[in-house]
Parts: C-alpha cells; sequence; structure tokens
C-alpha cells in the first residue's frame, strides 16, 4: 500500500525529473565577460592579465575579452552580444563618458553582476567597483613634485580624457595637493586622450608658448612619455623634470635610465585578480565590499628595478 498521497507522489516524481537539470545546474562552468576601452593600451593589457591569471586559479575556463577599440558605441554593442551569450558576470571599464551607462543597465536586466573597473560609467550603479586610490596617489604625486622640484616651478599639465572619472579623480587629489605650494603654478593644461603621440604634440606646443616650463605632469604614463620624447627633441636647455603615472612597463624602463624622474605605479595585475574574485563571490550571492580601492606606489630610480621584475 502507498502511503503516499498522489500529488506527494506527483511531486516526488517531478523532483526525479529535475534532479539531472539541477545537478548539471550547479555544475555550469562559470561564464565570464570582461569589455575593454582598448587593447592598444598596455594598463589594459596588465588587467586583462590579472583576470586570466586569477580566472586559471579558480577554474575558470571561460573568459570572453572584447576590445572596445575606444569607441563607446562598438562597446556596446560587443557586451549586448557577450550577454546574448549568456555571460554570468561583467568586468566592465567604460570607454569614455558616452553611452557608458548602458552596458550596465543591460546586464542588470538580465541579472547579471557588473564589476566596474579603472574607468567607472556615469549615472549608474555597479554592483561593485575596483581601481586605485586614485584621489590619494595622485595628491601623493603632487608632494613628489614639490619634494623635488622645489617651491618654484612652471608646470605642464598632460590630462587624460576630460569627464573620465580616472582623470576626474586624480585631477582632484593632484590640483588641492598643489595649489598648497603657490610657487608651482601650472602655466598649462591640455587633455591628451591618454595617448603618448598627443602628449608628445601637446608638450611640444607647450614648450614654445611657455619656454620657462620646467615640469611636465602626466595624468598617466603614455603622454608623460610623449612630453620626456617633446623635451628631448627641442633640446631644452634647463632641467625639466617629467612625472607620470600608471607603471607602465615603458615608463618603468625610461625612469631606470633617466628619462623620466618619477611615475606612480598602480597594481593593474592585481586589479584584474581582484575584480574576478569580487565578481565570482557576487555571482555566488555574498556580500562583498562596493568600492575597493587599492594604494598605489611611488616609483624612482632608486626603487623602480623591484617594480621591473614583477609588477604588482
Amino acid at each position: 500500500m502507498n502511503v503516499f498521497s498522489a500529488p506527494v507522489r506527483a511531486f516526488f516524481a517531478l523532483l526525479l525529473l529535475l534532479l539531472p537539470a539541477l545537478a548539471h545546474a550547479e555544475s555550469k562552468p562559470l561564464k565570464v565577460g570582461m569589455s575593454i576601452p582598448s587593447l592598444q593600451w598596455v594598463f589594459y593589457l596588465m588587467v586583462r592579465d590579472g583576470v586570466m591569471e586569477q580566472a586559471q586559479g579558480l577554474g575558470i575556463e571561460q573568459v570572453l575579452v572584447a576590445d572596445a577599440q575606444a569607441d563607446p558605441a562598438r562597446q556596446v554593442s560587443q557586451i549586448q552580444d557577450m550577454l546574448s551569450k549568456g555571460i554570468d558576470v561583467l568586468l566592465y571599464t567604460a570607454t569614455g563618458s558616452a553611452a557608458s551607462a548602458v552596458p550596465v543597465r543591460l546586464a542588470k536586466q538580465q541579472g547579471v553582476p557588473v564589476v566596474c573597473v579603472d574607468n567607472f560609467p556615469k549615472n549608474v550603479e555597479c554592483d561593485a567597483y575596483i581601481s586605485t586610490d586614485n584621489t590619494g596617489a595622485a595628491a601623493e604625486l603632487a608632494r613628489q613634485v614639490v619634494r623635488l622640484t622645489g617651491p618654484q616651478a612652471q608646470v605642464g599639465l598632460l590630462q587624460g580624457t576630460l569627464g573620465d572619472t580616472t582623470e576626474l579623480t586624480r585631477a582632484e587629489g593632484f590640483d588641492v595637493e598643489l595649489a598648497k605650494t603657490p610657487g608651482i603654478q601650472v602655466v598649462d593644461r591640455k587633455p591628451t586622450d591618454w595617448l603618448q603621440d598627443n602628449g608628445f604634440k601637446v608638450a611640444q606646443d607647450m614648450l614654445q608658448k611657455h619656454p620657462g616650463i620646467n615640469v611636465f605632469v602626466g595624468r598617466s604614463d603614455a603622454p608623460a612619455l610623449g612630453a620626456a620624447q617633446a623635451v628631448r627633441v627641442a633640446n631644452v636647455e634647463h632641467k625639466v623634470w617629467i612625472f607620470g603615472y600608471d607603471g607602465l612597463p615603458a615608463a618603468l624602463e625610461a625612469v631606470r635610465d633617466g628619462k623620466m624622474d618619477m611615475t606612480i605605479t598602480q597594481q593593474a595585475v592585481e586589479m584584474g585578480r581582484t575584480a574576478l574574485r569580487t565578481a565570482v563571490a557576487l555571482k555566488a550571492g555574498q556580500t562583498v565590499e562596493k568600492r575597493q580601492l587599492l594604494p598605489a606606489f611611488v616609483t624612482t630610480r632608486d626603487n623602480v628595478d623591484a617594480f621591473i621584475a614583477r609588477h604588482p
């Protein structure tokens, strides 16, 4: 005699049918989407390398990496494609500010956690943010400029892309701190869109307009390297200090060789590792720290060899 009622027997029968599917769902491999502004920018290659290294450590085999080629519309389209392929989490670095909120909204509509890395979208909330403490590190950069150049200097400031969160946070830290030393004057500032060629052209123009410039500060290493080249080409007779920010391999070598005086080295590889760990935790329903700011390191000729040997 069967002691179970008909509805109970029906429930167990359905459960038996669902068990294989549930087991499959449990073992379904995680699929990660990663959207990068440009694979031509070495910094984002290092972030990607950190993601791939962490993926290997976690046994994650599916990491889809999309190169937006610095085109916001392309980035939106690529992320739509990744979402259609069933990614479980999205690691997202916004390309500029145009349409930067759209990918986050698209992912949230499908219940896909979004971890925003380095440059954040506007007017939308990511599930987590991973970045360098740009405000604090840029303030330290300003203190180093004062320490090394003295209380009197004429500065040419090579900005990144106006409106980027990275540009805004670095400007906040640097400008406020530098203003404490009135003898150091920013005589010119212009955007470079983070590009070395643009840094070269802008620095050339600044040297022609302001021949007394004796400090160039790049919001990132690429335009700082361009400025160093412009100084060499111009055969400037006085010492011109060159400061960067990022710790790109080429900049580290330039600091070692005396072509740049200092840079701020970000933990680009660790940023990628942290982003993926955070995304996996979010997917598992765990609580994570929403804004994770990594420290950066003052890098001069005295300590640059360690960063060249192993980038953080």
